[in-house]
């Protein structure tokens, strides 16, 4: 971005005259230049019909009837794993099954029918398509199993512990759907299995003899393929630590699998706030009517919602589509919370970016659109914790001043209070 450099400024007068209606023709420009842009962005709203007809197909190949379809535990029994259902739903090269099947002998692969029914039948780049249908890719098995450190700073088996005051518990390996980019994939393993009672209660008697933690994230896998009474429990046993003041839920199940979101579901977590859900949204196709539907009824029952994105080399790498994704969420009151980086989990590397990329597109972000869509960029380093990034925005300092620069590239000496003696 160029840089323009402007006098010194004292609050926010500058030494020299302002242009209020050059600035505001300037600032139109910018958002005509993204208007013309996300037309050629696909949505789920926009794609509305197209997925009609993608879901008719789906429940024709699995023989569904419209209950069954709007049952989550049907749509979580019937994910869609082999090559041979898949190829009635999506059209597949001879290489591609080859593949997906060679894929599936290292790592497990499946998608719920709804989530199946986003994909376009044709489209090989289609951004749901590229989450969550294998590629020859994942074998060059390039990075390790547990990129962010997790196994080893796990003071109990399936609790993760960074920081003083918060902790993950991992509580099932289960998913409506198997991102290929997963960093836990690791875990995933050849069937669903949830943490067991022993393990369980080694985890409560830590937090409840820690009183320092006062956040806990229940995450895995996705604690929402639970049954209601299964995650009442685990709700109410944390309600009962009483320095537990926040609880957390780590979930994608508002996107891959809607029909699990019940109005008995929304009347049972509304029993235990404070309650947080943060969701899993990369791409703008993904926020359809139904995802839009039950974000509402979470948000009524009182739950509040925030995304974390995950960059993805060809599928949001581009500051426009996270622009338009993060309107598209807020607009369903869910805000975005974390852009992280990807990890170098083992079988990913192809969905990975330079770091720089991220930069490039916070700051395309920051004051050219509100700062409501604009998230933190994080990485994970093995073992360390979520470190953000931003662009640099002081440039430097001396006594008494700070030069800096702004969402357009102004560069800028601000006066700078001396500390006082």
């Amino acid at each position: 971005m160029k840089k323009e450099i402007l006098g010194s400024t004292s609050g926010v007068r500058l030494d020299q005259p302002f242009n209020s209606l050059g600035m505001a023709d300037r600032l139109r420009g910018y958002a005509r230049d993204y208007a013309e842009a996300k037309e050629h962005i696909p949505t789920g709203f926009k794609l509305s019909d197209e997925i009609q007809a993608n879901q008719k197909r789906v429940k024709d190949v699995l023989q569904a009837t419209e209950a069954d379809w709007d049952d989550w535990t049907w749509q979580l029994g019937h994910r869609i794993s082999t090559v041979d259902i898949l190829e009635q739903i999506v059209s597949l090269t001879k290489e591609e099954k080859k593949e997906i099947n060679e894929v599936a002998t290292k790592f497990r692969w499946a998608i719920s029918p709804y989530f199946a029914s986003l994909m376009s039948p044709e489209d090989r780049s289609c951004p749901v398509r590229l989450q969550m249908v294998p590629r020859g890719e994942e074998l060059m098995m390039t990075g390790v199993p547990d990129f962010s450190g997790e196994e080893y700073t796990s003071p109990v088996r399936n609790l993760v512990q960074w920081y003083p005051d918060r902790v993950a518990v991992h509580v099932t390996n289960s998913c409506a759907a198997f991102c290929r980019h997963c960093l836990r994939r690791r875990k995933i393993g050849e069937v669903d299995q949830t943490t067991d009672a022993s393990n369980l209660d080694a985890i409560f008697t830590y937090l409840e003899e820690n009183t320092g933690i006062r956040d806990v994230l229940l995450t895995g896998g996705d604690p929402l393929t639970f049954s209601d009474n299964k995650l009442d429990e685990l709700l109410t046993r944390l309600d009962r630590i009483d320095h537990v003041e926040i609880k957390r839920l780590g979930s994608r199940i508002p996107v891959t699998l809607p029909q699990r979101i019940t109005q008995d579901l929304c009347d049972m977590l509304a029993t235990h706030h404070p309650l947080y859900i943060n969701i899993q949204v990369n791409h703008p196709k993904e926020i359809t009517k139904d995802t839009t539907r039950v974000c509402d009824m979470l948000s009524r029952a009182g739950v509040v919602l925030g995304n974390q994105s995950v960059l993805l080399r060809g599928i949001n790498d581009d500051s426009n589509i996270i622009k338009l994704l993060n309107h598209e969420l807020l607009k369903i009151r869910v805000r975005p919370y974390y852009l992280y980086h990807c990890q170098g989990t083992i079988g990913i590397a192809h969905f990975r970016t330079p770091v720089e990329k991220g930069l490039e597109i916070l700051e395309n972000l920051r004051g050219f659109t509100s700062g409501l869509a604009v998230p933190d960029y994080i990485i994970t380093p093995s073992g360390l914790g979520k470190t953000p990034l931003a662009p640099q925005y002081q440039i430097s300092a001396g006594e008494g001043y700070v030069m800096l620069r702004n969402w357009e590239g102004k560069v800028y000496r601000y006066e700078n209070p001396l500390p006082q003696e």
